[in-house]
């Protein structure tokens, strides 16, 4: 498999079937869930903890209630993220998120127990369900990006489709996609009243934001300036675009930034959409444990049976609307 796997420690273990090993067999042989190692509670509050355990708690009964693991041990965890000043300012809410890894059974052919069978200690399918987080903008909390951001801007690949009152965030493949077992994420938002925890940057902030960096690249690298030159005329030169088009949201590609090319259409092949946290979004004077907005990421090897099956099931187990209702309580 070329796409990366995720290594859990700790976790191997040996089952015996009654039966001679075989891979199809195991496929439909009921599974089992298992609690996983215990995530990092540092610097989070007891009262906070104890609040965001109760959510998490209530999630994995939701889910524990509607799925039965096939195939698999279905290893799940907790993780908590206190506030800190080197993610972000005037924060509203802390992060706390429930894992799924669905490890298979498998054949052991090393045995001469033709019963023999382990469980799997590496897995590159997995659901993930967040509060208060985004990971994969790199990364959006319920907070203001800090003032040493290096960008001071998040990267959106695209915008989010509103669907049946739930933002889809996306379904991308990650990794070789002509594969078989090509590793495919859904990644979904819940949130108040169909609003978003991140608004858009218009291109006239991003152009005096990315003019600030160049200045200041500039002043650091003086032996270099006129290499520069086109980049901060290039920068001139869209700021003088009239108010309508500098309003528009700012559409770059990936590794231009302050090497400024120019704006592109969205949707462009290497393009982001550039936003930021928007704190007007957030319900104020609440617990730093409540959930305000959840992702519901869901990472699957569709070449494999078991993956896949146990990814679809949980799908079905997951309700987008009981995780809504636990916003802001």
């Amino acid at each position: 498999m070329k796409y990366f796997l995720i290594i859990i420690p700790g976790f191997l273990a040996l089952t015996t079937f009654s039966q001679d090993c075989d891979q199809k067999v195991l496929q439909n042989t009921p599974g089992y869930w298992k609690a996983g190692m215990k995530g990092s509670t540092y610097n989070v509050t007891a009262p906070d903890l104890a609040k965001g355990k109760a959510v998490l708690a209530a999630i994995h009964k939701m889910i524990d209630s509607g799925y039965d693991p096939i195939g698999c041990q279905a290893l799940y965890a907790n993780s908590f993220e206190a506030p800190s000043p080197n993610s972000g300012k005037n924060w509203i809410a802390g992060n706390y998120n429930y894992s799924i890894y669905i490890l298979n059974f498998l054949c052991d052919p090393a045995s001469a127990i033709k019963s023999k069978s382990y469980v799997a200690i590496a897995t590159a399918t997995t659901v993930n369900i967040s509060a208060n987080v985004v990971h994969w903008l790199n990364t959006l909390h319920a907070a203001d990006l800090p003032d040493d951001d290096n960008r001071g801007y998040l990267k959106l690949v695209k915008r989010p489709v509103l669907k049946d009152g739930y933002y889809m965030m996306g379904d991308d493949i990650e990794g070789n996609s002509e594969r078989e077992s090509k590793l495919v994420s859904y990644k979904w938002l819940i949130t108040y009243d169909e609003k978003l925890p991140f608004k858009y940057i218009s291109r006239k902030e991003y152009l005096q934001l990315i003019k600030k960096k160049l200045e200041q690249t500039i002043k650091d690298d003086a032996d270099h300036k006129q290499y520069y030159t086109k980049y901060m005329d290039r920068i001139n030169d869209n700021l003088n675009m009239s108010e309508l088009d500098l309003a528009q949201a700012a559409v770059c590609m990936w590794n231009d930034e302050e090497r400024f090319e120019g704006f592109v259409k969205e949707g462009t092949k290497g393009s982001f959409i550039a936003i930021k946290p928007n704190l007007d979004y957030y319900r104020k004077n609440l617990s730093k444990s409540v959930p305000q907005f959840f992702t519901v990421v869901y990472k699957v090897a569709e070449g494999d049976p078991v993956h896949v099956n146990n990814i679809n099931a949980i799908k079905e187990a997951v309700d987008f609307d009981a995780l809504r209702k636990m916003l802001g309580k």
